[in-house]
């Protein structure tokens, strides 16, 4: 416990989670509540050993206010994503809810189902807050988010030399590349473009990417690519908003 709370105390906790929070608009994203409203807190998608908590990629994480941060680590039942599988009619006052802090005897029994709680009966009053309309409205950028993280963790890089022997790291995405060039706070980046069936590379401009990390440059040159060859309005301007906002 004193080891964590020497992690999230430290400068560099706090300087990363306000990157985080300031990507976000300061909202929580499920419930799109602000800092006025609630108290925001950053939530870690993935964890990996011994990592501190500022050394993962801005896509790892997402700002979160404390009631729907604790339902993410399952220490209040989600409000949503539950599925009524039947009612039945006990007869009389019988039975109890389930749902946590209600309890009340109930006459009809309401069992739901929720793919990472399990069954629960609950009464009709609480069946009503657990299968409400899911108020994830952001959910197209949660999606980019675990887009952008699985690239940064998952893909595949080589090195390489150009033609002026100047060394990189690249990575294929379909028929397009990246290339990093230089090294930590040091970084740029280019895009290597490619039409499908056509042999010609389009070599971008190199882009200089300062005082980032390997992992930053690689989330942010994946945002810059993906913005470029993708064909879907909404998101492209969700991408330049991201890029914005971590650049």
């Amino acid at each position: 416990m004193d080891k964590a709370r020497k992690l999230y105390t430290n400068k560099k906790w706090y300087d990363f989670s306000a990157r985080v929070k300031q990507r976000d608009g300061y909202k929580c994203l499920r419930c799109k509540r602000g800092e006025s409203e609630v108290v925001l807190q950053v939530h870690h998608e993935i964890y990996v050993k011994d990592k501190p908590p500022w050394e993962y990629s801005l896509s790892d994480c997402r700002t979160l206010c404390k009631g729907c941060h604790a339902r993410g680590h399952k220490l209040i039942a989600p409000d949503r994503g539950w599925t009524l599988i039947l009612i039945e009619d006990l007869g009389e006052a019988d039975g109890i809810c389930e749902r946590k802090n209600c309890g009340h005897e109930i006459r009809y029994a309401h069992l739901t189902y929720h793919p990472g709680w399990g069954y629960k009966v609950v009464g009709s009053t609480c069946v009503q807050h657990l299968t409400k309309k899911d108020r994830l409205l952001s959910s197209h950028i949660i999606t980019l988010y675990k887009n952008i993280s699985k690239f940064v963790h998952g893909s595949d890089w080589e090195n390489g030399f150009t033609k002026k022997g100047k060394k990189y790291l690249s990575c294929k995405y379909k028929h397009h590349s990246i290339r990093i060039y230089g090294e930590e706070n040091n970084y740029s980046y280019q895009l290597v473009l490619k039409e499908k069936g056509i042999r010609w590379h389009e070599f971008r401009d190199i882009l200089p990417a300062r005082n980032m990390s390997l992992e930053e440059v690689k989330e942010l040159s994946y945002i810059v690519l993906k913005g470029t060859i993708s064909k879907d309005e909404e998101e492209k301007s969700l991408l330049r908003d991201i890029y914005r906002k971590i650049k």
